[in-house]
C-alpha cells in the first residue's frame, strides 16, 4: 500500500505550489485514493493533452513509507496524456500535508512516456481529458 501511494503521487501531475485553479472533476478512484482532473486547465496539442490533476488519499501514508517523515495527503500536479498511444508522463508533482502545506516538489521533470495499465486512475484520466478536449 506504501508503494501504491507513492506510485500514484508520482503519476499525479503537479505544480511547483498549492493549486489555485477549483473546477476539480473526480475522474476516478482506487482503493488509496480519489482522483481528479481540474477542467479549467486542459490545453490540447494534436494527440497530446496537458492537464493538472489531484489525488485525494484515503490514507495518507509517510513519504517514502517511513514511519516520522510528513504524511502525504494529497499530491498535485501537471501530467501529459498522449490520447493516440495511450501513454501519458508526469510533469511536475507537489506534495502536499496537513493544511495542504507543501512538503515535497519537484519542479518540471524532464520524464519518458509510459503505459497505462487497463482500469487504472491513469487511464480514466486519460479517457476524460482525451475526450473532453477532442471537440476543441
Amino acid at each position: 500500500m506504501k508503494r501504491m501511494a507513492i506510485a500514484a503521487a508520482t503519476m499525479c501531475m503537479f505544480v511547483s505550489g498549492p493549486v489555485v485553479a477549483e473546477n476539480w472533476v473526480r475522474v476516478g478512484g482506487d482503493d488509496d485514493a480519489e482522483h481528479f482532473v481540474d477542467d479549467a486547465t486542459l490545453s490540447r496539442h494534436g494527440e497530446v493533452v496537458r492537464a493538472t490533476k489531484r489525488a485525494v488519499y484515503r490514507n495518507p501514508q509517510p513519504i517514502g513509507g517511513t514511519a516520522g517523515m510528513p504524511l502525504i495527503l494529497e499530491s498535485v500536479g501537471v501530467v501529459e496524456d498522449d490520447c493516440d498511444r495511450i501513454q501519458h508522463r508526469a510533469i511536475s508533482i507537489t506534495l502536499l500535508g496537513e493544511g495542504r502545506k507543501v512538503i515535497w516538489a519537484s519542479g518540471e521533470m524532464k520524464r519518458i512516456w509510459e503505459s497505462i495499465d487497463p482500469g487504472s486512475p491513469g487511464l480514466a484520466t486519460l479517457e476524460f481529458v482525451c475526450a473532453r478536449t477532442a471537440q476543441r
